[in-house]
């Protein structure tokens, strides 16, 4: 759950009266960090809208002046409104800048969320940032791209992460959206993820053909450690390379000879002397033995 403070926001929102409004004249919130999917779930939604009406009204705003609203909350209960074939939707028309949105946007949609894909979080966090961004820096927003300390902390208060966790998400939206669908489907694991996100996106490209499309390899820590070398100028053949590396017959290791036995040796000029030296001393440790059998004996 995050703490993004909108209190006053949804205050607004109950104040405002209920309009009917074509669903032809909504339009997909335009940096909607969720995606909508045609799943079990949208239809068992659109048959609950069916026998007990929508029960709450989506949120929308005015854009341009064409008659043409913005969805803010309610993206998946237009997508089942059209699955029952209604042309029509009850709404709350609000006049709200693009900060307010968007915060109204991440509140309400995390809310009505069970659960939340890698991608989405990635575009939330980033969404919010941005917002923070333009409240800290006003007009000297433009052009400022990174995260600071500062915002890092403030984010991973709201949602309740770390902020090398919120560091982690926001860098995934430098994924091309393959490895993102990658990421989503469990094919990838996170880390791993992170880790392709420092890769220019013309790598990404060679990154995902190369392991999911042709399945030439397993992606794994090894490899990403090898194409980190080349992280400008990686190629498939390099990928092929590596590969090869990878894949080669590990040499047994040779077991080290003991300090003291190495030492010892090294005093003998010759095998030859070395083998003489360890015959006598033989033939004197039997000896012995004799010795010591006999006194037992007596």
């Amino acid at each position: 759950m995050n703490n993004i403070d909108t209190e006053e926001l949804e205050r607004e929102i109950k104040a405002c009266p209920i309009t009917r409004i074509k669903i032809s004249d909504t339009e997909v919130y335009s940096k909607h960090p969720f995606r909508v999917v045609h799943n079990k779930a949208l239809e068992m939604l659109a048959e609950d809208i069916k026998e007990n009406g929508l029960l709450e009204p989506i949120i929308v705003r005015v854009i341009g002046f064409g008659g043409k609203y913005e969805i803010l909350s309610g993206h998946r209960r237009i997508a089942a409104l059209k699955l029952n074939g209604s042309d029509e939707v009850d709404a709350r028309i609000m006049n709200f800048t693009d900060t307010e949105a968007a915060n109204v946007v991440i509140k309400s949609n995390l809310l009505q969320r069970e659960k939340v894909l890698p991608s989405e979080r990635a575009r939330i966090y980033m969404l919010r940032n941005e917002c923070l961004k333009k409240e800290k820096y006003g007009s000297q927003y433009a052009g400022r791209t990174e995260i600071t300390d500062e915002i890092k902390k403030i984010l991973a208060k709201e949602f309740n992460v770390s902020a090398t966790s919120i560091f982690e998400y926001i860098r995934l939206n430098n994924l091309i959206e393959e490895l993102l669908y990658a990421l989503d489907g469990g094919i990838i694991k996170f880390k791993i993820a992170v880790a392709l996100s420092t890769f220019p996106k013309r790598r990404q490209v060679i990154i995902y053909k190369y392991f999911f499309e042709e399945e030439k390899a397993v992606l794994n820590n090894e490899y990403i450690k090898k194409m980190k070398k080349y992280i400008t100028n990686l190629t498939e053949e390099i990928l092929e390379q590596i590969t090869s590396e990878l894949n080669a017959p590990k040499k047994k290791a040779e077991k080290p000879v003991d300090t003291f036995v190495n030492k010892y040796i090294s005093h003998f000029k010759s095998e030859q002397e070395l083998f003489d030296r360890l015959e006598k001393l033989l033939i004197v440790y039997l000896e012995n033995e004799k010795h010591l059998d006999k006194a037992g004996g007596e």
